[in-house]
């Protein structure tokens, strides 16, 4: 540009045959070189935003997501944690591939504004997480409408909102894309003292079915990873719900992990990196002809299978 930019300040600007393009660009060596070149990686080119993205499972996503050479834009309402979550993504991939935008996603002017800041920053996007989470637990007789309301505009709301501008710019862009939607067992599974949670992710997987059937003439792409029990690097459990949830089932915090082990099929604990997995693989190509699909990764818990 700056090369046309000074011939065309002086003359006018006229590029070499191409021909004579071909033959400079494209001789012997230069083709040798590029055969040896590795493979560009998985999601070299794609752009993502990762809603949560200063918790334990959006940190992880987002990182994985980098190894294989995405842009990843991490939204959060937590400012302090959203910036160390960048930094420390930056100082291992580099400035260039993660930035960070505070969000509210029970606000449709915070999302758009999210949205647009990601377009500006990157170009558009290819790959939405919406992992953004809060967690309650209380008795019905206990569970207030303020409470009910907050699981509600998190989880199902805000779920509702990030779709829909993900959307508007997939469509627009014209190239498909894929919407990974961060749920819990507990959307198929009911739990004890967790009906407002319980319900609002259930929501979260029908929505995503519904939006299965609108995105697909466009190649959008929607599915569900169902998460169980992640207690490590989790936000949701640093607060109530880790002291709640341990009330619930009569142990204490240290014996909550090893209860939540043992009731598991394979008894094995669930990591963020093993949630992570499975959102990568609905964002790749590995998985381009998977929509309105579930993935439960829980270490296998048998009121939660689909069939």
């Amino acid at each position: 540009i700056n090369v046309m930019r000074g011939a065309s300040a002086v003359s006018e600007y006229q590029g070499l045959p191409e021909q004579e393009a071909f033959d400079i660009e494209y001789w012997l060596l230069e083709e040798a070189k590029l055969q040896r070149m590795p493979k560009p990686k998985s999601l070299a080119g794609r752009v993502a935003l990762v809603t949560g993205g200063a918790g334990g499972i959006g940190a992880a996503t987002a990182e994985r997501y980098l190894q294989e050479g995405a842009c990843v834009v991490l939204a959060d309402i937590n400012e302090d944690g959203l910036e160390s979550a960048r930094k420390g993504l930056a100082g291992r991939f580099g400035a260039d591939v993660v930035r960070s935008v505070t969000m509210n996603v029970t606000s449709e002017d915070a999302v758009a504004s999210a949205f647009a800041e990601t377009s500006v920053e990157f170009g558009g996007i290819d790959i939405l997480v919406s992992n953004a989470g809060i967690a309650s637990s209380a008795p019905i007789e206990e569970t207030s409408l303020d409470l009910w309301n907050k699981n509600m505009d998190i989880l199902s709301t805000g779920y509702f909102l990030v779709s829909r501008e993900s959307f508007k710019i997939m469509r627009v862009q014209d190239m498909g894309g894929s919407v990974v939607f961060v749920a819990s067992k507990n959307g198929l599974a009911a739990s004890p003292n967790a009906a407002a949670y319980c319900t609002a992710k259930a929501s979260e997987i029908h929505l995503a079915r519904c939006l299965a059937l609108e995105g697909a003439e466009a190649g959008i792409r929607v599915n569900v990873v169902n998460p169980d029990a992640v207690l490590r690097g989790s936000k949701i459990w640093e607060g109530d719900w880790l002291e709640q949830r341990a009330g619930t089932y009569g142990t204490d915090k240290d014996g909550l992990e090893e209860m939540y082990r043992q009731r598991s099929m394979l008894k094995r604990s669930v990591l963020p990196e093993d949630i992570a997995e499975a959102c990568y693989f609905f964002a790749a190509e590995t998985s381009a002809k998977s929509t309105g699909n579930i993935i439960n990764v829980d270490a296998g818990n048998v009121q939660a299978f689909t069939r």
